[in-house]
């Protein structure tokens, strides 16, 4: 397979407090057997010794360079490394994950067989101790162009969109050209920014191949935030995009919908929402008119008579299906 080795990966990294866990990040971006990179270490005010260690990580490699900020947020952090970014394409990699070695050279392999992607999917998989899952389910070996609205479509359809933004690769043309960036002060963010930004694009490509490792640890950026500042900011999200969804082609919309319920009635029972202090973040009237298949019909209904029958009954429902 040949590979295109014109194209220039810049790799972006935002840091914040992860001693423990960074030089395993920029040793897998380090050890990448395809030549043309640049990493990008964004310092977002770390407290403890990560700032320091990205300054030895640029001393000893000179693809890697630094960006030291006052603390802004992971969104804020992916700016900054974007704005600085000097490549083709960019990949985001969270720093106390890491990738594949052969990550960049097989991109560059897929983009020489199917040129000009705006965005390009690639799977990964979940890490929890000894446990791994993949995240997405892409069949067989092919690799699929498309327009962004066409991959959302078929994705939301299957219950299969990711929005992780370290699962695409995204050309950086297209992101300056479309002033596509990632909403800083909010959690959340892929969810607010990955379907904003296959809307605009016009040619996005899936590729079977798995690179990245997302390991799940306590205290890491998605498992330890305020309960409320998740829910609040996930359901401003959702609310901006039905208000999105209703601009769309018939069949995106209702499919998009469908998605913002799913998510919405996911929040309802992660949150336990009949709780005194969540009830003002259920708004019955938004569940109303986005069901797209029997499923989500009948949470819907459950919901409406009651948030806690709801939640009961999906604790039944789950208990039940692991004792099969």
């Amino acid at each position: 397979m040949q590979s295109n080795e014109k194209l220039l990966f810049s790799i972006v990294v935002p840091v914040y407090n992860v001693q423990d866990y960074l030089e395993r990040c920029v040793a897998s971006l380090t050890a990448q057997d395809y030549p043309r990179i640049e990493i990008i270490l964004v310092d977002d005010g770390s407290t403890d010794c990560s700032g320091t260690l990205c300054d030895a990580c640029a001393q000893a490699d000179a693809r890697i360079r630094v960006v030291h900020k006052p603390n802004g947020g992971l969104s804020s952090a992916r700016n900054a490394g974007l704005a600085s970014a000097a490549g083709d394409y960019v990949i985001f990699v969270d720093s106390d994950d890491y990738v594949e070695r052969g990550t960049c050279r097989i991109l560059a392999e897929r983009l020489a067989e199917h040129p000009g992607a705006d965005m390009i999917a690639y799977d990964g998989w979940e890490e929890e101790g000894q446990e791994r899952r993949a995240l997405r389910r892409i069949s067989g070996k092919s690799c699929t162009t498309e327009s962004g609205s066409a991959f959302l479509l078929r994705n939301y359809r299957d219950r299969n969109l990711n929005v992780e933004a370290w699962l695409y690769a995204s050309r950086i043309e297209f992101l300056r050209r479309e002033e596509l960036c990632f909403r800083e002060g909010i959690l959340h963010e892929d969810v607010e920014f990955t379907p904003r930004a296959l809307l605009k694009a016009e040619r996005v490509l899936t590729i079977p191949d798995c690179f990245y490792h997302y390991i799940i640890r306590e205290g890491s950026i998605s498992t330890g935030k305020s309960r409320v500042k998740n829910i609040e900011d996930l359901f401003a999200t959702l609310k901006e995009q039905s208000a999105v969804a209703d601009e769309q082609e018939k069949e995106l919309g209702r499919w998009m919908k469908n998605a913002i319920l799913d998510s919405y009635l996911n929040m309802i029972y992660d949150a336990r929402m009949y709780q005194p202090q969540y009830r003002k973040y259920v708004e019955k009237s938004f569940l109303l008119g986005k069901a797209a298949t029997p499923w989500n019909h009948i949470r819907v209904c459950l919901c409406l008579i009651s948030v806690r029958l709801y939640c009961s009954l999906n604790d039944l429902y789950k208990k039940r299906g692991m004792h099969g």
